[in-house]
C-alpha cells in the first residue's frame, strides 16, 4: 500500500488543538535572550537534556500555557534551518510599526520586510540564527493564498486600508473574512474537524495539603530599551521534501484541513516555495504552514509542534492509530506532570506532541514513562502522587492565577483575544 492510499483511509480527526512550537537551535543564549528581550517572551522554566548536555528553555507570554515557544541547544548550524517560521498576530497598524521598530533598533536582525498578503498586513524578519519570523494584522478580506503585494508601513492608516480594499475587491475569488469563516466554519463541521477545550484532568481539588507556593517568582524576564511588541503567537511554519505526503499526513490523520496553496514569491532572501496552508479553527486561515524546498540531509529544526488534545481516551485512539501507522517512527509515552504525553516523529521526522493537560504544575523538564493501557483512576493516581512529592509542585489554576499577575505586573502579557 502507498502512503498515499495508507492515509487516505480517513477516521475521525482527533479532538485537539494547536498548543505551542519549539525550535532547535545552536546557541540557545544567543536565542534566549533575543526571544525574551526582543519578543517579550518570559521564562517559565530551563534545564538540560541530551544526556545533560544542552539547554532547553520554555517561555511563554499567555498565561494560559506554562509554554508557548521552546528553545532547545543541539542544532548543526552547518545546516540551514528547517524552520518555516514562528507566526504572531497584531491588533493593528500601529503595533505593527512598534514591532518594524523595535526589530530595527537589533543588529541580530536581518530580513526585515513588509508584505500586503490581502488577508493580512505581515511584517517578516530573521532571528538571529536565521529563523524567520512574521507578525500580521488581519484585514476584512479574503483572498486566496498566496497573495504578494507592497506594504509601505510610513503610508497612513486610511492610505493602507483604502489600497488593501482595492486590491482585494479586484480579485475574483473575493469574498469577506465574515464570509469566509462561516464557510470553514460549516466544512469543519460537516468533517469533524471542530473542537473545544476539554476538561482538566485529574482531581483540581485533592484532599491533601497543597502549599501554593505563591510567594514564588515563576517567570524570568528581561527588559529592552522599547516595550516588547504586542502580539500574540498565532502559528508555525516549517520545510517539508514530499508535499503530497505530508499533505496528507497532517489531514489524514491529525485532521488539519487545506485552507489555501500555491507558489509564494521571494520575499527579501527567502526564495520561492510552494506553500501548503492548513487549520482547524475557521477564525485561522492557517495554524499550520507546510513550504517545499527541506534538505532531507539536514536534521530537523522542528523541535516540537505541540497538540493539545482533550481527554485520556482520545490520547489512546490516537496511540492505536499512530503505532499501527507504517509512515511514522516509534511513539514515546510520558508523563510530564503537567501533561500526559504521546511524541511521534512524523513522515519527515518533525517531533509532534499529543498532550492531555493535567491539573497539576511541576518545574520543566520533568518527564517519566507512562503507560496508556491503565485505566483513566490509576493513571491519574499514579501521576498525581509523582507530582504531589516534587518539589515545586503547585496546583495548575494557581500556577496559571500566579503567571497572570505576574505577566501583567511586568507589561509581557500577549495581547488577548487574537487567538482562541
Amino acid at each position: 500500500m502507498t502512503h498515499d492510499s495508507y492515509t487516505k483511509q480517513k477516521t475521525k480527526p482527533p479532538d485537539l488543538m494547536f498548543s505551542h512550537f519549539g525550535i532547535n537551535c545552536h546557541d540557545p543564549d544567543k536565542l534566549e535572550d533575543f526571544y525574551t528581550r526582543v519578543m517579550g517572551f518570559c521564562i517559565s522554566d530551563e534545564g538540560l537534556i541530551g544526556g545533560d548536555t544542552q539547554r532547553i528553555i520554555f517561555m511563554t507570554r499567555r498565561p494560559r500555557e506554562h509554554h508557548q515557544f521552546v528553545i532547545a541547544g543541539g542544532r548543526d548550524r552547518s545546516f540551514e534551518t528547517t524552520i518555516g517560521e514562528t507566526g504572531f498576530k497584531a491588533p493593528n497598524l500601529d503595533a505593527l510599526r512598534h514591532a518594524h521598530l523595535v526589530v530595527s533598533n537589533e543588529v541580530n536582525v536581518a530580513d526585515i520586510n513588509t508584505i500586503d498578503h490581502g488577508i493580512s498586513w505581515t511584517l517578516y524578519f530573521r532571528d538571529p540564527e536565521g529563523n524567520r519570523i512574521s507578525i500580521s494584522v488581519e484585514t476584512n478580506h479574503y483572498v486566496p493564498q498566496p497573495t504578494i503585494w507592497p506594504l509601505d508601513l510610513s503610508m497612513s492608516d486610511e492610505k493602507i486600508i483604502k489600497m488593501n480594499n482595492e486590491r482585494c475587491k479586484n480579485n475574483k475569488s473575493y469574498m469577506t473574512k465574515e464570509n469566509w469563516k462561516i464557510k470553514k466554519f460549516n466544512e469543519f463541521n460537516e468533517e469533524n474537524r471542530l473542537s473545544e477545550e476539554g476538561p482538566v484532568t485529574g482531581n483540581p481539588n485533592p484532599d491533601f495539603g497543597v502549599e501554593k507556593n505563591l510567594n514564588n517568582t515563576l517567570l524570568k524576564f528581561k527588559e529592552n530599551l522599547l516595550p516588547p511588541p504586542k502580539v500574540a503567537q498565532s502559528h508555525c511554519a516549517f520545510k517539508v521534501s514530499n508535499m503530497n505526503n505530508m499533505v496528507d499526513f497532517y489531514d489524514n490523520v491529525l485532521g488539519y484541513a487545506v485552507t489555501g496553496k500555491g507558489k509564494m514569491m521571494k520575499i527579501g532572501t527567502e526564495p520561492a516555495r510552494n506553500y501548503t496552508y492548513l487549520s482547524r479553527d475557521p477564525e485561522e486561515h492557517h495554524q499550520l504552514i507546510l513550504m517545499s524546498g527541506r534538505d532531507m540531509t539536514a536534521p530537523t529544526s522542528v523541535n516540537q509542534l505541540s497538540l493539545r488534545i482533550s481527554n485520556l481516551n482520545e490520547l489512546r485512539r490516537m496511540e492505536y492509530i499512530l503505532d499501527n501507522n507504517p509512515y511514522i517512527g516509534q511513539t514515546r509515552k510520558t508523563c510530564h506532570g503537567n501533561s500526559f504525553s504521546i511524541y511521534f516523529p512524523d513522515p519527515e521526522g518533525n517531533i509532534v506532541e499529543l498532550a492531555v493537560e493535567s491539573a497539576w504544575y511541576v518545574p520543566a523538564p520533568h518527564g517519566t514513562k507512562m503507560d496508556l493501557s491503565w485505566s483513566d483512576e490509576q493513571l491519574i493516581s499514579w501521576a498525581e502522587n509523582r507530582c504531589r512529592n516534587t518539589p515545586g509542585f503547585m496546583m495548575r489554576s494557581d500556577w496559571k492565577t500566579k503567571a497572570r499577575q505576574e505577566l501583567e505586573a511586568n507589561g509581557h502579557i500577549e495581547i488577548e483575544g487574537l487567538v482562541k
